[in-house]
């Protein structure tokens, strides 16, 4: 049974049903009766589920837990939601859409007030978020802007992108590369739009093989580092938008121990690249900041009831730490 087809045999309307499934005020007793009732019988939720629904719950979908940007995000959103008496369930999508759209029927089905989320989709994740939108579960978005305006957190990208190859320029680079994740993602996409930018503005010209468009995994990076040594390439500098791309590229370059290495700035600054004494340059941010602010916005949702929608962007901050300097 659909949530009209149940809004239609209690006599009301469908927000009236999202309101009950979402354990909200402003339905009477008799009615929110009956609509559990009919909820219940449309296996929407069980009993078990009815016994527990005074118990506040929001999610956190992320696109890949293993990333420590990602599991920083978490720690922060569970640190305040504790502060607020909600409990927090944790979605792993692994960079899949699938896996979304099967966190986001879940989420419907579980009594869940609320959503932060970084899409995997692409412009594909505007469906999920129809679907929430449909039940009545606010959400806010972090790091992965869409093209249509909703609620969110998110980093400027394109300046971003545009800092990390200036400075590279700076430094007397002009065979610049970029390995940057899938351009689906708006964040990456302005990542390498600011990229392009600043060739532009400093007249260094575009060459389409020192791109390098890959997923957000360390064995990717890995993989092109060793692409690029074994061709010989003339890059002498490379731009990564992504810690975990990042850690891949210098694991080989160790490995190969090769005494002309490409310089790099990386993207974030885990605490474990500097335990190492990697002293990798970067664009970083404050990550629990967006963690932090993500958490306050769903709140602010919950507790006024409301659409109003903001969007908050964060500068990004660039740290030169030397290995943006060219390698003698």
């Amino acid at each position: 049974m659909k949530l009209k087809e149940i809004a239609k045999s209690a006599n009301t309307s469908v927000s009236t049903v999202s309101r009950v499934l979402n354990n909200k005020t402003g339905v009477g007793k008799e009615k929110r009766d009956l609509i559990e009732k009919l909820l219940i019988e449309s296996g929407f939720y069980n009993n078990s589920y009815k016994i527990a629904n005074d118990i506040k719950r929001i999610a956190v979908i992320v696109s890949d837990l293993k990333n420590p940007f990602f599991s920083e995000i978490v720690k922060k959103i569970t640190e305040e939601s504790r502060k607020e008496s909600y409990q927090v369930l944790i979605f792993d999508t692994d960079e899949n859409f699938q896996n979304e759209i099967e966190s986001i029927d879940s989420i419907i089905k579980s009594n869940i007030l609320g959503v932060i989320m970084c899409p995997s989709g692409g412009s594909n994740s505007e469906k999920n978020l129809k679907k929430l939108e449909d039940y009545s579960i606010p959400f806010v978005l972090f790091d992965r802007e869409l093209d249509f305006y909703h609620d969110g957190v998110f980093l400027d990208d394109f300046k971003a992108g545009f800092l990390a190859t200036e400075a590279l320029i700076k430094e007397n680079h002009s065979n610049i590369g970029i390995l940057v994740g899938k351009l689906k993602h708006k964040n990456m996409y302005n990542r390498f739009l600011g990229y392009c930018h600043a060739l532009k503005v400093y007249n260094i010209e575009f060459n389409n093989n020192f791109i390098y468009e890959i997923d957000l995994e360390v064995q990717d990076g890995y993989n092109v580092a060793k692409d690029i040594c074994s061709k010989n390439s003339n890059l002498s500098a490379i731009f990564s938008c992504s810690n975990l791309i990042t850690l891949g590229f210098i694991k080989y370059q160790n490995e190969v121990n090769k005494k002309n290495k490409i310089s790099i700035i990386g993207f974030d600054n885990p605490d474990y690249f500097d335990i190492l004494n990697l002293n990798i340059s970067s664009i970083t941010r404050s990550i629990s900041e967006i963690g932090l602010i993500s958490a306050k916005m769903l709140f602010k949702k919950l507790k006024n009831n409301t659409e109003h929608t903001q969007k908050i962007i964060i500068n990004p901050i660039l740290k030169l730490k030397g290995s943006e300097k060219i390698k003698n």
